[in-house]
């Protein structure tokens, strides 16, 4: 008996050792398989199972999947869905030669492209045209010159190049516009959003884009430079007729011709000639740009801005305000002309009677010598 009790205390000692040493071997489950444990086991066995909490509406869509990312995820989306552009358009002179501005030391090495004689210049070098059309453009900065004097620039709202950009435009223009002249420039504001439900979204404030490519930037650029480009052209039609209302003024006090110089009435009806000739044939404010006719999602950008900007309405305006310039100058050369003739008329009614005069001296002088 003695000997069979020594043998059970020496297996339960031995039971208690196992027993220890699986204890301190043991590893702690997961947080998140303790927790699933906790609540199976809190169930009831009769009871269901407890329903997910409902999601948060505005922590919903792909905003909320922005949101509860990794932080190094949020931060590659905030820069996917906030990359915003500044789009400034500036008139600097009545032609811009692009073959020579294309060429200058600022713009060696760049990515070109040329569009109805519009360039497109970008700093990145390895740009194919291709991939560009298909999948979008790098980041900026760009500029897009027209031959018309309209320049556009597209980059970040600091955008350090422009200074040194305009410099270079303005080296290459024809009949820059003068630096006391107030400047004529457009602004408008450009966002690029991969996670955009639609291809654009429109707002007076900005234009949205899923992707930018060359083709958004043509047509904007397009419709910006038009803009700035009827302002010149506004200006100086806004001008001329301030000339005509101190002529008329001068006119109504006077009544007197002899203050009008002539040589102005023709210099001001070839200027007239030639903002109306360039209205029509360099802008092509009448015309609808190739893009926005052959793609549906870029004609409506390019209706979106020509409507926000009014140029059908600003074209009007314009228009008649050429064709006041016009009737005042058909008016005053009118009067010039007859002016003209009337006195022609009294050189012919003179000679007229000079030429009376001698011949009666002569048949006097023939009678006094019979």
């Amino acid at each position: 008996m003695l000997r069979t009790a020594r043998l059970l205390g020496s297996l339960s000692s031995i039971a208690r050792q196992q027993s220890s040493s699986h204890s301190l071997h043991a590893r702690p489950l997961p947080a998140a398989w303790t927790s699933a444990r906790d609540v199976t086991a809190s169930a009831s066995p009769g009871s269901a199972s407890p329903s997910p909490p409902a999601p948060d509406a505005s922590t919903s869509g792909p905003e909320s999947l922005a949101q509860n990312a990794h932080p190094a995820s949020r931060d590659v989306n905030r820069l996917v869905t906030r990359q915003n552009y500044r789009v400034e358009a500036t008139y600097i002179g009545a032609t811009i030669d692009v073959s020579a501005l294309h060429s200058k030391p600022e713009f060696q090495g760049c990515f070109s492209a040329m569009h109805r004689g519009a360039l497109l210049l970008g700093p990145h070098q390895s740009l194919d045209p291709d991939t560009a059309e298909e999948q979008g453009i790098q980041h900026g900065p760009y500029i897009v010159a027209f031959p018309y004097g309209s320049v556009v620039l597209i980059g970040n709202s600091q955008l350090p190049e422009r200074d040194r950009w305009l410099s270079a435009c303005r080296s290459v223009a024809g009949d820059p516009t003068p630096a006391a002249e107030r400047p004529y420039n457009e602004e408008y504001t450009l966002s690029v959003a991969s996670q955009l439900p639609t291809w654009s979204q429109l707002t007076p404030e900005r234009i949205r884009l899923q992707q930018l490519d060359l083709k958004n930037i043509q047509v904007i650029s397009q419709v910006l430079a038009q803009s700035v480009a009827l302002d010149y052209y506004s200006s100086h039609v806004e001008r001329m007729l301030g000339q005509f209302t101190q002529i008329n003024k001068e006119m109504k006090e006077t009544l007197n011709l002899k203050k009008i110089n002539a040589q102005e009435l023709l210099r001001l009806v070839a200027e007239n000639n030639v903002i109306m000739t360039d209205i029509i044939t360099k802008l092509g404010v009448n015309e609808r740009y190739d893009i926005a006719w052959k793609y549906v999602q870029y004609g409506r950008i390019w209706d979106y801005l020509r409507s926000e900007l009014e140029m059908d309405a600003r074209f009007k305006t314009l228009d008649m305000k050429l064709n006041l310039v016009q009737d005042n100058l058909k008016y005053f050369l009118e009067i010039f002309q007859d002016r003209k003739s009337t006195s022609l008329e009294w050189i012919i009614i003179i000679l007229i009677g000079v030429e009376i005069c001698l011949s009666l001296l002569d048949l006097y002088h023939k009678g006094m010598m019979v």
